[in-house]
């Protein structure tokens, strides 16, 4: 009777966890095996958040913005590039000398003269590219990004899609249908390619900007002041998901569709690794569109963070086909995003309804959808 209370008490803790992230749209059991069944579920939860980071390869990204802003400020360590050789400037460091070509070194060691580059000189590109470690940046951006896309989109997929498999009312969005085999080795094959591709932009993006060169991060609050810094959260999310949504209902005109967007649409009972299984030009669309602010207006390297980690986190939960709610108001649930790729064209956004109720293409009960019934509007139903 113990063992049972404690139980109890865990998954009312696990519960209460999982309400303040995503919680599955089925009640928490009170049993053993509901027990286990609810703890799979954090650690799916929790695992998710890891492969949010690495999404589309930035989890080196995520790692250097989250280190510079904890450290930034506090440390001296820098190096200041002129046209011709750096020099160590040990002074108090502002943000904004990130604009002026300046780079905080990633490390703790010992303070070096200058840059101290890891790899040997006939692996570098030229020193007036200031692009020094390039591969090794690119290399480790990969890596890791490729290991937590297969660690966390396999474990969701064994958990739901293995071991759930004949219950699939209890938790799938579409209990009725599943990819065919061929479709579930496809998405894991171009996933995997375009995580690659994705991952070795955002290895030259890092290091680009671990080398000192032009950006409009800032990491010290006091330059902009708090008011800037509230404003910029919800700023960049808007620009965020604008962006999506008209990159994405573009990519759904006849033309774009049929030559490039197609693909992912194969996926009409999408799982997690379906997210970023998509042609290399829409995957160029959306990581230019997400990287652009950090290049044109000033964003501090915590708000860059936390909208990049909100987006993809929320961007795998929408394409697992599992049934999700968000606590949170704007967000909707998994089920819009998955009617979006049983009915093709309409529920266009992705974190908020917004864009959709504007141009009236969020999907209605009266209207009838088809992969060839473009515009997002639908068309009436036929009388039976």
């Amino acid at each position: 009777n113990l063992s049972c209370t404690c139980k109890r008490r865990i998954m009312s803790s696990i519960g209460r966890l999982l309400r303040g992230i995503t919680y599955p749209a089925s009640a928490v059991g009170a049993h053993f095996r509901d027990y286990l069944r609810d703890c799979g579920v954090v650690f799916s939860t929790l695992g998710l958040v890891l492969i949010a980071c690495a999404m589309r390869g930035d989890l080196m990204l995520s790692g250097m913005l989250l280190y510079k802003s904890l450290h930034g400020t506090e440390t001296s360590l820098s190096v200041q590039w002129n046209d011709t050789e750096p020099r160590l400037n040990t002074s108090s460091q502002s943000g904004s000398n990130l604009h002026n070509h300046t780079a905080e070194l990633l490390t703790t060691g010992s303070t070096p003269q200058h840059y101290q580059a890891v790899l040997p000189d006939y692996l570098q590109l030229p020193k007036s590219w200031k692009m020094d470690d390039l591969l090794l940046y690119i290399f480790y951006a990969v890596a890791s990004s490729l290991i937590m896309y297969h660690l966390m989109c396999g474990s969701l997929q064994f958990y739901y899609y293995v071991r759930r498999r004949d219950s699939p009312e209890e938790w799938k969005c579409q209990p009725n249908r599943f990819l065919t085999r061929s479709n579930e080795l496809h998405e894991v094959v171009v996933g995997t390619a375009t995580m690659t591709i994705a991952s070795v932009n955002s290895g030259l993006v890092v290091c680009w900007i671990a080398n000192g060169n032009y950006n409009k991060l800032y990491f010290d609050v006091s330059e902009y002041g708090y008011a800037y810094l509230l404003l910029s959260v919800p700023a960049l999310f808007f620009w965020i998901e604008a962006a999506a949504y008209y990159v994405h209902r573009t990519m759904h005109l006849p033309w774009l569709y049929k030559r490039i967007h197609k693909q992912h649409h194969r996926y009409n009972a999408p799982t997690a690794y379906s997210f970023i299984a998509m042609s290399p030009v829409e995957l160029y669309s959306y990581q230019s569109l997400l990287l652009l602010p950090m290049f044109v207006v000033p964003i501090h390297g915590l708000v860059f963070l936390a909208n990049v980690l909100y987006t993809y986190y929320f961007g795998l939960v929408d394409h697992s086909g599992i049934k999700m709610e968000s606590w949170l108001p704007w967000q909707p649930e998994t089920l819009f995003h998955d009617n979006h790729h049983k009915y093709f064209h309409c529920n266009f956004g992705f974190n908020l309804r917004l864009f959709d109720w504007l141009h009236g293409t969020l999907r209605r009960g009266d209207r009838e959808y088809g992969e060839n019934v473009f515009g997002g509007f639908g068309r009436e139903k036929k009388m039976k």
